[in-house]
């Protein structure tokens, strides 16, 4: 998960209802114990009653049970842990998110350093518009390496200047590819931010706003 590319976390998004309901009873077979089953139906349902997305949890539940293949206690840890984040990403992303939202939110409180105020600085910067992109393109960047207020200022200054969701989709993977290859994670993200700054704002706008921002100079995020 350190280099994910963004496709991964798009994976989380909540599909129709029908398919939802019918990945909740699958839930009921999901451990061959039947405590920790019903401790896993009362967590889905919880959820579901507060009115969060309940995927992101039956995926993980999924993903512990095929491929990880953990203990049913660890099972459990995980998906209590799912249903707390998502509820943090909803308070964080108010006053409406959506259930996409809210889960691209959750996904990423699960990348080191990042804590609700990311969260609401993300939503700040784009009101009223879906921030499941930037949510999941600032996940990803800390993934890689890039510290969480570099990333949220990356993030929050691009949408401010008009990034559309296929840019900022594109400076993720791009990030990700050159660290691949060698490169250190400021320097990857200081060359692709430069590089799509310069798109942007061929006058100098965005560049001029970054050098006023902390944390950042007019090239990108400041070395430590």
């Amino acid at each position: 998960m350190s280099r994910r590319r963004f496709a991964i976390a798009l994976a989380i998004s909540v599909s129709a209802s029908g398919a939802i309901r019918a990945q909740q009873q699958s839930a009921t077979a999901l451990v061959n114990d039947p405590e920790a089953n019903a401790q896993l139906m009362s967590i889905v349902s919880s959820a579901r009653d507060a009115g969060l997305p309940i995927e992101p949890i039956v995926s993980k539940v999924q993903y512990a049970v095929v491929v990880a293949h953990a203990p049913a206690p660890r099972i459990v840890a995980a998906a209590r842990a799912i249903a707390a984040r998502l509820e943090v990403a909803r308070d964080a992303l108010m006053p409406q998110p959506s259930g996409l939202e809210i889960a691209a939110g959750a996904d990423a409180l699960g990348a080191p350093g990042v804590e609700p105020k990311q969260l609401r600085a993300v939503r700040a910067a784009s009101p009223r518009q879906s921030v499941v992109v930037p949510l999941g393109v600032l996940a990803q960047l800390v993934s890689s390496g890039v510290s969480s207020s570099d990333a949220t200022q990356i993030v929050t200054d691009l949408i401010k200047h008009g990034v559309s969701p296929r840019q900022l989709v594109a400076l993720g993977n791009d990030v990700n590819s050159d660290i691949a290859h060698g490169e250190t994670a400021a320097k990857a993200l200081d060359i692709r931010w430069r590089g799509l700054n310069a798109v942007l704002a061929p006058g100098g706008g965005a560049s001029a706003a970054a050098a006023n921002a902390p944390g950042l100079s007019a090239t990108g995020p400041k070395k430590p």
